[in-house]
Parts: structure tokens; C-alpha cells; sequence
């Protein structure tokens, strides 16, 4: 079902917000943000939450996106960014004389870079790449016990995980979140095929990731890679 305009409006202000922060969106920002009343504002979150698209956790007066949230956002209200300075200057990094694995692996570091998260490459089913994870570390799902042991999982699987993917994927910009996520339900993932026999890469996150920068970027790399640079 699709969601009326206002409160599409308004699950994108969350969803945003709590990508920026990592902190439970208030009212009051957001009635501040979208010029509404108080009342519509509540009225609405409450509509959402109803829905399941919403949550307040009960330390916090806030609101912040469900696994269903997020998923809606992704399917009907990405707006898509203009990252063509960013890969642009990637690109520039990037020496073409350097092999073709080479300058994958150099354009998955400064990936990792830009988006503040970890990113891995599948060559091969037998054979991948991931860099950046220390970014994973640093966010503050970190403060979870819970997130903690889940991260260590995904290392400990990588490879593993991977592989499975790069006989499952189709070629173009793939988005996983929550329990659809192969990294496991707290995760986002945005992943990049530009043919069924080339390498993969994908940006990994919590389910907080920015999805609208992670797909911008993805896109830009993959105009990259067809041209086979």
C-alpha cells in the first residue's frame, strides 16, 4: 500500500535524520523541518507506527524507522544524489596502468572512504576482497552488545557469504535490508553487478546506512566499470 504524500514526506525526514544522527527523531525536528503543526506531525507518526513503518524506542521520546520502514523508503522514496564530483575524484585516484583486480581493490578502499563503511569485492566465487570494516566499528550501533557479536559473524562468514551471492546476482544495483540482508537482519547492503560473468562489489552497513548516497555512488562506479576501467 502506498502512503499518502505527507507521510511519505515524513517517513523520509525520519529515515534521513536517523542515518545522520543515529539518534531517535523528535516531533519537534521534524515539525520544524516539514512546516507542520504539532498536532499533524503526532498524528501522522502515529499513523506510521500503526502501519509498522515507525518505532519509538521506549527510552526515547523519538521515533526511529523499522526494518518495514526501510524497506518502503528504498522501494518509493530514494532521491537519488549527484555523487559525480565524488566518483569523478575516485576515478582520478585510480591509475590505469594498474591491473584490473588493482584498480578494483583501489576503487573499493576509496569507496569505503567516502561512505564511512565497509565494502567488499567478489572476483570469483574463491576469490574476494573487503576493506573498510574498521568504518563498521566506528558507528554507534557499536554500543550493542547484540551489533558487536552480529559484526563479528559477518567477518568470521565473509567469504563464505560472498561467494553465495556472486552465483545469485543479477547484473545492475541491488539493495538488501534487514531479514532479506545474506550479512544478517541489522544490516543494510547495497550491492553492484555490471555483468553475470564480471566482479560484484557492494557497500555494507547497519540498517541506518544512507541508501540514498550508497546507490548514488554504486551507479557512478558502475559507469566506471562498463567501460571496463
Amino acid at each position: 500500500m502506498l502512503l499518502d504524500g505527507r507521510k511519505a514526506q515524513l517517513l523520509s525526514a525520519v529515515v534521513k535524520e536517523y542515518a545522520r544522527t543515529a539518534q531517535p527523531v523528535a516531533s519537534g525536528h521534524l515539525q520544524e523541518e516539514l512546516g507542520v503543526s504539532s498536532a499533524t506531525v503526532r498524528n501522522e507518526m502515529a499513523e506510521l507506527e500503526r502501519g509498522g513503518y515507525l518505532r519509538q524506542p521506549h527510552t526515547s521520546a523519538g521515533r526511529v524507522p523499522t526494518e518495514e520502514g526501510y524497506r518502503y523508503y528504498v522501494a518509493h522514496c530514494l532521491e537519488e544524489q549527484n555523487v559525480k564530483n565524488e566518483v569523478d575524484e575516485m576515478q582520478a585516484t585510480v591509475r590505469p596502468a594498474l591491473p584490473h583486480e588493482a584498480r578494483m581493490k583501489r576503487l573499493a578502499r576509496e569507496l569505503a572512504s567516502e561512505m564511512r563503511e565497509g565494502v567488499f569485492i567478489g572476483f570469483t566465487p574463491q576469490s574476494s576482497y573487503y576493506t573498510g570494516l574498521s568504518y563498521l566499528f566506528d558507528q554507534p550501533e557499536f554500543e550493542s552488545v547484540d551489533f558487536v557479536r552480529h559484526i563479528g559473524d559477518i567477518v568470521d562468514n565473509l567469504d563464505q557469504i560472498v561467494a553465495k551471492l556472486f552465483e545469485e546476482v543479477a547484473p545492475g544495483v541491488q539493495v538488501y535490508v534487514g531479514s532479506e540482508n545474506p550479512f544478517g537482519a541489522q544490516c543494510g547492503t547495497v550491492l553492484l553487478r555490471t555483468g553475470i560473468d564480471r566482479p560484484m562489489m557492494g557497500v555494507l552497513g547497519p540498517m541506518r546506512m544512507d541508501y540514498d548516497r550508497a546507490i548514488g555512488m554504486m551507479k557512478g562506479l558502475g559507469r566506471i566499470l562498463e567501460i571496463g576501467y
